[in-house]
C-alpha cells in the first residue's frame, strides 16, 4: 500500500472517529499497568483485562488528554499524565461493577455484569481492590493536590452508591437532593479528570478553576443524557435494557419534572408507581414520562451545561485538541 493510500485511510479513520488514537493510548496504557500490577497470566488479570479494553468509550481519560494539551500544545507528551488516566478510569471501572449489583443490571456495555460472571464476592472484592489502587497510581504523578483530587473524587463516588438507595422513596425527592446524587455519581469523576490534568499542566489559579468546573459542567450534562437515554433511548445506546431505572423505581430529575407538568391522572399514576409501590406496566411510566415534558424539560437543563462547556472552549485559540474537545462536548446528543 502506498503513503497516499495510508495517509487517505487514516484520514477517514480520523473522521469517523477523531479519538481513536488517544483512546488506544489509553487501553494500551491500562493494559500495561495491569499486568504489571496483577501478574500478565494471574486470575484477576484475566478476569478485569476485558472491562478495560475497547468496550468503554474512556471519556474521563480522554478528557484529562484534551484538557491538559488545550494547554500544553496539541503535541504536549502525555507521560506525566499516564497514571492519572488509568487511575480515572479505574475508578470508573469499580464503580460499576458495584453499581450494576446495586440496580441489579445484568447487563454492561453489550457483554454480561462482572457479578454476573464472576459473582457477587468477587465483584465485590474486585472492585474494593481497584478502587484502593487509584490512589496508588495517583501518587506516582508526585502531585499533592492531585492526590487530593482523586481522593474527593473516589469518596463522592462511594458515597453516592449509598445515596442513590435514597432515590426509591415513599415521597418526591427534591431537586437539590438528585443533583447532589448526580454531581457525586457521575460530576465528580470528571471533574478529578479535568482537574488532575489541569494541575498538571499549569500553576495559573483563574484556569485551574475554570477548567475544573468544565469538567463539572461536562459530567452532569453526561449523566442528565443517560438519564433521557434510558427513558427513550434503546439498548445499543446503553449497552443494558433501558428500562431499569423505571423498573427499579428510581426517581430522577425525568420524574421530578414529570410530576410538576403532569397532568392530574398522569400525576397519580406516577406517584402511585413511585411513591406508593403500586404496579403499572412499564411502558406505560415511559409514555408518561415524556408526555407530560419530563424528558424535554430535562433535555433543556442538558443544553445548558453542554452550553458552559462551549463557552469555556471559546476563550482558547483554535487547535487539533480544541476540535478534539468540541467533538467530546458533541457526543452528549439529545
Amino acid at each position: 500500500m502506498n503513503k497516499l493510500m495510508l495517509k487517505s485511510r487514516d484520514s477517514a479513520k480520523a473522521r469517523s472517529d477523531p479519538f481513536a488514537d488517544d483512546r488506544q493510548t489509553i487501553i494500551d496504557t491500562l493494559d500495561e499497568i495491569i499486568k504489571e500490577e496483577y501478574g500478565e497470566d494471574s486470575i484477576i488479570t484475566k478476569m478485569i483485562s476485558p472491562y478495560f479494553g475497547k468496550r468503554g468509550k474512556k471519556l474521563r481519560p480522554l478528557l484529562s488528554i484534551y484538557v491538559y494539551r488545550l494547554i500544553k500544545g496539541d503535541d504536549a507528551p502525555l507521560d506525566r499524565l499516564l497514571p492519572i488516566l488509568a487511575s480515572i478510569e479505574i475508578a470508573h471501572n469499580a464503580s460499576l461493577i458495584v453499581d450494576d449489583i446495586f440496580d441489579r443490571d445484568e447487563m454492561r456495555r453489550g457483554d454480561l455484569a462482572f457479578f454476573v460472571k464472576h459473582g457477587t464476592f468477587a465483584a465485590l472484592s474486585i472492585a474494593y481492590n481497584l478502587s484502593a489502587f487509584v490512589f496508588d497510581l495517583a501518587t506516582r504523578t508526585k502531585h499533592a493536590e492531585v492526590v487530593r483530587t482523586v481522593g474527593k473524587a473516589a469518596s463522592q463516588l462511594s458515597s453516592a452508591l449509598f445515596l442513590s438507595k435514597d432515590l426509591k422513596s415513599s415521597k418526591v425527592i427534591s431537586e437539590e437532593f438528585f443533583m447532589e446524587i448526580l454531581r457525586r455519581k457521575t460530576s465528580s469523576l470528571f471533574m478529578s479528570a479535568a482537574k488532575c490534568a489541569v494541575l498538571l499542566a499549569t500553576d495559573d489559579p483563574i484556569t485551574i478553576e475554570k477548567m475544573t468546573q468544565f469538567g463539572d459542567d461536562y459530567g452532569t450534562a453526561y449523566q442528565l443524557r443517560d438519564d433521557i437515554l434510558a427513558i427513550e433511548g434503546t439498548f445499543d445506546d446503553l449497552g443494558k435494557e433501558p428500562d431499569s431505572d423505571i423498573t427499579n423505581r428510581f426517581q430522577s430529575l425525568i420524574t421530578i419534572e414529570a410530576m410538576r407538568r403532569a397532568n392530574p391522572d398522569d400525576r397519580r399514576v406516577l406517584e402511585d408507581y413511585y411513591l406508593r409501590d403500586k404496579d403499572y406496566d412499564p411502558e406505560l411510566i415511559r409514555q408518561i414520562l415524556i408526555r407530560s415534558g419530563g424528558t424535554a424539560a430535562v433535555k433543556e437543563h442538558c443544553k445548558t451545561y453542554k452550553q458552559k462547556c462551549y463557552d469555556v472552549l471559546a476563550d482558547y485559540p483554535e487547535s487539533e485538541t480544541k476540535m478534539k474537545l468540541k467533538a467530546l462536548i458533541d457526543i452528549i446528543s439529545i
